[in-house]
């Protein structure tokens, strides 16, 4: 994976809840990393699996804010 890409953590156990997530965005953002939280239906069908994900700022032309 080259080092300008996005990389996610996702929760495949269930063991990240709301407060872990964000604790986990607030560490990142501390360490420079550009955050967002996101959810997805694998399938599109079952549980919603939430994920973290984060990247360097400016490395990214195509994300949401245009950086």
């Amino acid at each position: 994976m080259a080092d300008n890409q996005r990389r996610r953590i996702k929760n495949l156990l269930q063991k990240l809840n709301d407060e872990d997530r964000n604790s986990l965005c607030c560490l990142l953002v501390k360490a420079g990393y550009a955050v967002r939280i996101g959810k997805e239906r694998p399938g599109g069908k079952g549980q919603t699996m939430y994920f973290v994900e984060y990247w360097v700022e400016g490395d990214d032309t195509n994300a949401e804010t245009g950086n």
